[in-house]
C-alpha cells in the first residue's frame, strides 16, 4: 500500500524508500525543497526525514539523534535546538494518500469547471475569505479549477496544484459563511477525480489545525501518510553555538 507514495516521498526528501522502514531520523540537503531556507521534518512510520539547506546538515548531524526520533517534531525540542535561528514554524501539517480504489467521490450539479466569465465571482469569494485565508489554501498555485456555484454566486472553488510532473494535490477555498455543508468536499472531489483518471499520485496537505480541511480528506477517502513541520531559518547555516 501506499508504494508510490513511498518513491514519491523519498525522491523529494533526498533518501531511499527502503528508509521509511528504518526507525531513526534521516538528514538530507534539500532536494525538492532546493532553495527554501528552513527545515521541513517529516515522519512517516518511525522515521523522520530532515530536508535541511545544505550549510545545515553537518551541524544537525551532530545534534540529532535516533533517540530523539519521537521530538522532531515538538515545538518546544525545536525552539531548543534552533533558539533564535528560528525564523517561522508552520505546523504540524496532515499529509494525506489516497488509493484509487479508495476515492469516495462527492458529486453535485452545482459544481462546475470556472470559466471566463466567472472571474468576478472569483474575485468576490476571494474578498470574503481574506487574503490569509486565500495565500493558506494555495489555490492561487493551482490550476483547473471547479467551483460550487449556488446561481451566479460562488461558494467554493478547488484547484489541482502539480508537485511534479506525476502528483499533485487538491487545493481548497470555501466561503466562511459556509463551512461544514459539503461544498469543499464537492469541489475537492471534482479535482481528484479527474487527477486520477489522469493517473496522478493524489497528495494532500493542510494544517492538522485546520479540521474541516482534514475532515474533506478522509470523507474523499485518504488516509494520513505522515506529519511534517516546517521551520523558517533566518541564516542558511548556523550561526549560533547551541548548547
Amino acid at each position: 500500500m501506499a508504494i508510490r507514495d513511498d518513491q514519491f516521498w523519498a525522491s523529494f526528501l533526498g533518501i531511499e524508500p527502503s528508509d521509511w522502514n528504518l526507525p531513526g531520523i534521516s538528514i538530507r540537503a534539500h532536494v525538492g525543497l532546493i532553495g527554501y531556507r528552513g527545515l521541513w521534518c517529516f515522519r512517516h512510520r518511525d522515521c523522520v526525514a530532515v530536508s535541511a539547506p545544505a550549510g545545515w546538515v553537518s551541524h544537525l548531524q551532530s545534534s540529532l539523534s535516533d533517540g530523539e526520533v519521537n521530538r522532531v517534531l515538538e515545538q518546544a525540542f525545536l525552539a531548543d535546538l534552533l533558539g533564535d535561528e528560528i525564523e517561522r514554524l508552520i505546523g504540524p501539517a496532515y499529509q494525506g494518500c489516497l488509493e484509487p480504489g479508495a476515492f469516495r467521490p462527492s458529486s453535485t450539479d452545482n459544481v462546475r469547471a470556472l470559466e471566463g466569465e466567472d472571474g468576478a465571482a472569483l474575485l468576490q469569494l476571494r474578498v470574503q475569505c481574506g487574503d490569509e485565508n486565500v495565500r493558506n489554501s494555495g489555490v492561487e498555485k493551482a490550476m483547473e479549477h471547479v467551483g460550487y456555484f449556488e446561481g451566479s454566486t460562488l461558494l467554493a472553488v478547488a484547484g489541482y496544484r502539480p508537485w511534479n510532473e506525476t502528483a499533485g494535490d487538491p487545493c481548497i477555498l470555501t466561503h466562511p459563511d459556509f463551512h461544514g455543508r459539503g461544498y469543499g468536499t464537492a469541489v475537492a472531489s471534482a479535482v481528484v477525480q479527474r487527477a486520477l483518471n489522469s493517473g496522478k499520485l493524489l497528495l494532500y496537505q493542510t494544517l492538522e489545525a485546520n479540521t474541516g480541511a482534514v475532515r474533506i480528506a478522509r470523507k474523499l477517502g485518504y488516509e494520513q501518510y505522515a506529519r511534517h513541520v516546517a521551520v523558517g531559518l533566518r541564516n542558511s547555516s548556523p550561526r549560533m553555538k547551541h548548547a
